[in-house]
């Protein structure tokens, strides 16, 4: 077996030490497992502002449309359902779901308690199989399941956590809603195990599961794609002058393989359209601080790099001392620095504690031999009553964590109940925390929804922008707001103010509407649901040439291009255009149309939008507000029929991933002819 590097690696794996490796799996595995026990059984808990509930409502949509996952037409005015979120853990959670007659929330807490649990088992993995030392593994996985190292780092993320023995990526998890990133996380350590026994031992038969264990990462969750290139890369340079280039070129088809595999779920345009969007979510921009924060970083690898080959540094410090350098130079940075050299930097402070654990502690067993025989005693009873401490810390604060919750109490649920009951079908704007949980009791379709990665067009984020915090608007807020809501379809419009208990509370000004919009509910604490009047709640509009928005406007205020258009779809004199759903990704709109006009459908277009006028092709495009314009050319009664297919991407990205499927099973097979794997 080719080791990482010489002494203290042994060479010899007897049956015994891999037994003793399962039964420290078994043993991290049983000891998470006991210390989130309620998050096993949990149905809906009191973490009404997590992201959680975006997640939950797609796996129940998916439950409900297994056969029909090509557009989704609930948030953001629809999109394609692939470009939603990457759909790995999603469909995961309604698979468990169906096949054991779960509810969605139920599901979806088991299989994130499951991969939380499983998380410190494959970092101790990686170890054991880089080391084959039982203590070094054992000591990472429990202290990366009891301690998290970057309080020490960052005071932003101490403050956030409450305290110094707390657990911070369950915090993640729960709080934040980072379920997918977790998962990503826990299938990083076994991505680089496989690609370790791959390129480093020269295991062929374990190119399959780099490819399997990678496509499954970036089909997850961007954030842990991110985090699994930070420690790829870690890894190659780390190896550097140790592995023939003609394995790393093997290693890397491999990992260009999985995302081969993946590419039909997530296509190539979703992963163009990720940086710009990303970008977006948080307002980082590319500025000199953060160009010299990557000179820096480049300029210390390079350091790194020199001074490990000088003092002949063992291949495990260096790979897990760079994964920190990576992962950490990009939190610190915003953390000490406040310059982005990424967007949502913060993020990958769970990445930063993976590789900081094992770092800090690599060299400790390099030279744990020389060490007196009292002070490792000493050390090792001070870890095990730190442990024993922190078990007792972490099951507390998992229990303050995963508080029951009575849902239907909930402005969340309540709210959502009154748009399902009193505007069936019709597009809502939801405020905060119930746009966030509003699909989990419905299937009402909103105007915005989750995720930042997600919003189709600039002009989306600027109409919600502007509805929330009505920005330079002065006295004309109200009306603004109106312009945007009815431009993107929107009939009803939740607004709470600072009295509510729904999370966000995100309008700057509530009461912008009082005197403008009627109210139809409202439950006496700062909750109010206002009705935006409207000839038509149809989504279709029959409208002419010249009042079709040809103009992006520029900023949230520049509603001169939206003025036109809204005054077309309430002009008594156009004829109405009624539309319905006939499944998930066709509709139906019947109108009677005069030579020239247009038929404007408030749904996010995208290329795969066909359209047919009285059974002849109709051309379909976009607007300047991202929504579809269709040219019937059809006098009097006449029926569209508007078709959703994936389009020529989706064709060719099945054969591909079809061939990668072949090749893979080839790979696996290969493997009786080759000694060698």
């Amino acid at each position: 077996m080719k080791a990482m590097d010489t002494a203290p690696y042994r060479n010899d794996e007897s049956v015994s030490r891999r037994l003793i490796a399962w039964v420290s799996s078994t043993f991290l595995f049983l000891l998470n497992a006991w210390i989130c026990w309620q998050l096993w059984f949990a149905g809906f808990i009191d973490q009404m502002g997590s992201v959680d509930g975006s997640f939950i409502a797609v796996s129940r949509y998916v439950m409900s449309h297994w056969a029909d996952l090509s557009w989704f037409p609930l948030w953001f005015c629809g999109m394609p359902f692939a470009r939603v979120y990457q759909p790995g853990l999603h469909v995961s959670v309604a698979a468990l779901a169906t096949v054991f007659d779960l509810q969605p929330e139920r599901a979806y807490h088991i299989t994130t308690a499951f991969l939380y649990v499983l998380g410190p088992v494959t970092l101790a993995w990686l170890c054991y199989r880089l080391t084959l030392s039982q203590g070094f593994s054992l000591t990472t996985g429990l202290l990366y399941s009891l301690f998290s190292p970057s309080i020490l780092l960052s005071t932003a993320i101490r403050n956030d956590l409450g305290g110094w023995t707390l657990a911070r990526r369950f915090q993640a998890l729960v709080h934040y809603g980072e379920g997918p990133h977790i998962a990503a996380l826990t299938l990083i350590p076994l991505a680089v195990w496989a690609l370790h026994e791959a390129i480093g031992r020269d295991r062929r038969r374990f190119l399959p599961l780099v490819a399997i264990f990678t496509g499954a990462v970036v089909a997850t969750n961007w954030t842990g794609t991110a985090g699994l290139a930070m420690v790829l890369i870690a890894y190659f340079v780390s190896q550097t002058g140790n592995i023939p280039l003609n394995r790393a070129l093997r290693g890397l088809g491999a990992i260009l393989l999985g995302y081969l595999l993946i590419c039909p779920w997530v296509p190539p345009s979703v992963v163009s359209s990720i940086p710009s969007n990303a970008v977006l979510s948080d307002q980082s921009q590319t500025v000199w601080s953060s160009v010299v924060c990557v000179v820096i970083l480049m300029l210390l690898t390079a350091a790194l790099h020199f001074a490990f080959d000088r003092f002949r540094t063992h291949r495990v410090v260096r790979f897990f001392v760079l994964y920190f350098l990576f992962s950490g130079f990009v939190v610190l940075a915003k953390s000490w620095g406040n310059t982005s050299m990424m967007p949502q930097p913060h993020r990958f402070h769970l990445e930063m504690e993976m590789a900081l654990i094992p770092a800090v502690l690599a060299p400790i067993w390099l030279t744990w031999s020389r060490w007196h025989a009292a002070v490792r005693a000493a050390m090792l009873a001070l870890l095990l009553l730190f442990c024993v401490l922190q078990v007792g810390n972490y099951k507390e604060y998992v229990r303050l964590q995963t508080l029951p919750l009575r849902i239907q109490g909930s402005i969340e649920y309540r709210m959502a109940k009154w748009f399902q009951q009193n505007a069936p079908n019709q597009r809502i704007f939801a405020p905060g925390s119930v746009s966030i949980w509003m699909n989990n009791f419905t299937d009402t379709p909103q105007m915005v929804g989750c995720c930042d990665q997600s919003v189709p067009s600039l002009e989306q984020r600027i109409a919600f922008y502007t509805i929330y915090t009505g920005s330079n608007a002065g006295t004309r807020d109200a009306e603004i707001a109106r312009l945007w809501l009815k431009s993107y379809g929107a009939s009803f419009i939740g607004v709470t103010g600072p009295r509510s208990k729904e999370v966000f509370r995100g309008f700057t000004n509530p009461r912008e509407f009082e005197a403008t919009l009627p109210v139809l509910w409202s439950d006496g604490e700062d909750d109010i649901i206002y009705q935006v009047p409207g000839r038509s709640s149809s989504l279709a509009h029959v409208i002419l040439p010249k009042d079709e928005v040809v103009r992006a406007p520029v900023n949230g205020n520049d509603v001169g291009p939206l003025e036109p258009y809204v005054r077309a779809i309430d002009d008594a004199t156009l004829p109405l255009a009624d539309m319905r759903w006939v499944n998930p990704h066709r509709v139906r709109v019947e109108t009677r149309l005069q030579p020239s006009q247009l038929v404007s459908i408030q749904i996010s277009y995208a290329p795969g939008w066909h359209a047919f006028a009285n059974r002849s092709p109709a051309l379909v495009r976009p607007d300047a507000l991202g929504l579809m314009i269709i040219e019937p050319q059809c006098v009097g009664e006449c029926r569209i029929d508007l078709t959703y297919e994936s389009g020529p991407e989706a064709g060719w990205t099945r054969v591909v991933q079809l061939v990668s499927v072949a090749l893979t099973i080839g790979l696996l097979l290969k493997r009786k002819g080759d000694p060698r794997l």
